[in-house]
């Protein structure tokens, strides 16, 4: 597999036992990830500029379940090894808990963005008003532990449950090990198609 811009290779993870682990379980697919791209339109730019430097997000390599085509969506959770650097911090060593606000949101974002991949052709080509197709309603975040850096840590959303134009999930922030450091429930609601 050939590695664009906006994926890290697995090598630079595999000197972590645990990440090894993880990234040896052939049930899971790397996948890249738009948003680790620089975009013309400014989309995305947060996390594919400001925090891709080798002192914020240093490294990003993203994984998801096999699709399940009976399950709405059918793919079912995300995880996201994530390379982080001291430039991320609020306290000396320590991430700003605005930064765990975000990978646990970009977890969620980047688990609805691949589903909508494997939406049926008529779903996707329907356009909105805002070219966006989920809005963040709430994100509702459990601090547990300090996220201390530089080092290596692991998001992961998954989905809880779909209603209508609506979805909820649940995102967590670990050291592979069992460490959590905070932990997520999110409701994202489905824009309206533009008529």
């Amino acid at each position: 597999m050939s590695f664009p811009h906006s994926l890290t290779p697995p090598s630079h993870f595999t000197h972590l036992p645990w990440c090894a682990s993880l990234l040896s379980d052939a049930s899971w697919t790397i996948v890249p990830t738009s948003s680790r791209t620089p975009k013309p339109s400014t989309e995305d730019s947060f996390f594919a500029e400001t925090l891709q430097s080798p002192r914020t997000i240093r490294g990003c390599l993203p994984q998801h379940t096999a699709p399940d085509p009976t399950s709405d969506p059918p793919i079912r959770e995300v995880r996201i090894l994530l390379d982080l650097g001291d430039g991320l911090n609020g306290y000396p060593h320590t991430a700003h808990g605005g930064l765990v606000a975000t990978l646990l949101d970009e977890a969620v974002g980047l688990l609805l963005a691949i589903n909508m991949r494997f939406r049926p052709k008529e779903a996707r080509s329907k356009e909105t008003e805002t070219g966006i197709n989920f809005f963040t309603a709430y994100l509702n975040i459990s601090y547990k532990a300090p996220l201390m850096t530089p080092g290596v840590v692991l998001a992961r959303a998954g989905v809880e449950k779909v209603e209508g134009r609506k979805r909820w999930f649940w995102a967590r922030l670990e050291d592979g090990r069992g460490l959590v450091f905070a932990s997520a429930e999110a409701l994202f609601v489905e824009a309206r198609p533009k008529l």
